[in-house]
């Protein structure tokens, strides 16, 4: 999450952590990284779930491919007139 970054970034390079502005960012950086946890988290899971199944159901409709019928060899006789 892009805001968890920069939430960061600002309080990395704050001059002044004991400032009411820097105090803030931190609890907003607290509060993104619940937010992402416990949003975040379980939709990526669903969604590689959801990938997982796709793919299997891919590759089951892939097996059933049609067989090829092989034709029975037939001896043609030829004249020899050469």
């Amino acid at each position: 999450m892009v805001s968890v970054s920069c939430f960061t970034f600002i309080l990395t390079f704050s001059a002044d952590t004991l400032s009411l502005e820097s105090q803030i960012d931190s609890g907003l950086l607290h509060i993104s990284e619940v937010m992402q946890m416990f949003v975040l988290g379980p939709r990526l899971v669903l969604s590689i779930r959801e990938y997982h199944a796709k793919l299997v159901a891919d590759s089951d409709a892939a097996t059933g491919m049609t067989t090829i019928a092989f034709e029975e060899r037939v001896h043609i006789s030829v004249g020899s007139s050469v």
